[in-house]
């Protein structure tokens, strides 16, 4: 069974343009018109919002989750990428901060 999640769906229509007979554009939202169509798969993969559901992509992320809890949980940040912020990203050169130009150095 293909399904379109149209919470996701975005109507850019890479379905149609990919495999025309077996998706259309229906109120702005993708639509299956014929799950039998053989383009089907290669629609699916090419959907950039992953809207395109598949009875393989249904058990896949139904079993995804238990596969997460399994894995270790991944290693502290470095110091300083917390926040988004690496090493040279911060004040920049005003207020007499950074290039070693001292207090109040003029540019």
């Amino acid at each position: 069974m293909v399904k379109v999640d149209r919470e996701k769906c975005i109507g850019c229509g890479v379905c149609v343009s990919v495999c025309p007979e077996g998706f259309e554009i229906v109120e702005g939202k993708s639509r299956v018109k014929n799950e039998n169509a053989k383009c089907i798969a290669e629609a699916a993969a090419k959907c950039p919002m992953k809207a395109i559901l598949l009875n393989e992509n249904e058990e896949k992320s139904s079993s995804q989750p238990q596969q997460q809890s399994q894995q270790k949980p991944s290693q502290p940040l470095e110091r300083g990428m917390r926040r988004g912020r690496g090493r040279g990203m911060g004040r920049g050169l005003g207020r007499g901060r950074g290039m070693g130009r001292g207090r109040g150095g003029k540019f």
